[in-house]
């Protein structure tokens, strides 16, 4: 098919814009490599999106290999013109909600597990005022980990995300909103509480089998260090389970385990120099505009942490300034 100026167009469809958005993500993580994590997906899994990216649109949009990832001159074109592309397709679902004066359409969230327990977590109350203000639009909300959070909003596959992160990953924006108290917990059965003298250091604790959570860095008790995680999980009811079987010691969010410590099951080690406080933040893609339901799920969702409302990065999210 030829366009008005006798050139061949392209023409789009959704799963092109799957593809795009593929290309976006590798092109932000600087690599195939960088960004199979991001994206959920092999090296090779990669590399046969982007073979059928160029096939279709009839040009080579990068060079890989031994010297490393490097855009092609096409490819830095194509990238730039996708930018506008997202953006430009938020501006048509605003437009569309304006038509017909009211908002409308779909928001999923994605929240990381047990934050509904958490008092500083105003998401409820959010969600009651978005719902009576918004009745047409639908909700989904999803419970995964931070990073499979982070990659379904890369993807465009999630709007918003509330996690708690290590880092931050390129491509994302993070806007802080609460924390919480992590304190090492064991069964009150656990060998762990017949130490005489009782658990003063970390060192202590060495000789007991940890409940890890799948990766290092995030709890202060690193196998690096020497401790041992046979069993992990990256949930905390997964976590309260490995506890509960009293084989391990473990981290647990502490109103978490208000239930099980008051019925006598669980014990707290208290030990305040190993407790952590992980950060929870909104987290919202840098690029692209977003739909008006989302902006005004966003508005709600701020609305309760006046603090956070001004990292907003008004150039991403024009609508949703409180």
């Amino acid at each position: 098919m030829e366009n008005e100026n006798g050139r061949l167009a392209v023409r789009l469809d959704n799963f092109d814009l799957r593809l795009l958005r593929i290309f976006i993500t590798i092109v932000e993580s600087g690599g195939f490599s960088a960004a199979q994590a991001k994206l959920g997906m092999s090296q090779s899994a990669i590399s046969c999106k982007m073979h059928d990216l160029e096939t279709r649109l009839g040009m080579c949009l990068c060079l890989r290999g031994r010297s490393g990832f490097k855009l092609t001159v096409e490819g830095q074109q194509v990238y730039e013109e996708t930018l506008r592309l997202l953006s430009q397709l938020g501006q048509y679902e605003n437009k569309l909600g304006l038509i017909r004066e009211q908002i409308f359409g779909h928001v999923r969230i994605g929240v990381v597990d047990t934050i509904a327990m958490n008092p500083a977590c105003r998401l409820p109350v959010s969600l009651r005022e978005f719902t009576r203000k918004y009745p047409e639009v639908s909700v989904t909300l999803d419970v995964m980990e931070s990073n499979e959070i982070e990659v379904l909003l890369l993807q465009g596959k999630l709007s918003i995300g509330l996690c708690s992160s290590d880092y931050e990953m390129p491509g994302l924006e993070y806007i802080p909103l609460f924390s919480e108290r992590q304190r090492l917990y064991a069964a009150a059965s656990h060998p762990v509480f017949q130490l005489d003298p009782p658990v003063s250091r970390k060192k202590d604790l060495l000789p007991f089998a940890i409940a890890g959570r799948g990766k290092p860095g995030v709890t202060p008790l690193d196998e690096a260090d020497g401790f041992c995680s046979r069993a992990v999980s990256a949930h905390m009811e997964g976590t309260a389970l490995l506890l509960l079987s009293g084989e391990q010691i473990g981290y647990l969010p502490e109103h978490y385990a208000v239930p099980w410590v008051a019925a006598g099951v669980l014990r707290v080690l208290d030990l305040p120099a190993l407790d952590y406080f992980p950060a929870f933040s909104l987290c919202l893609p840098r690029y692209g505009q977003s739909s008006q339901a989302t902006q005004r799920m966003l508005v709600e969702l701020l609305a309760p942490y006046p603090q956070a409302a001004g990292k907003v990065v008004r150039e991403h999210w024009p609508e949703a300034v409180i």
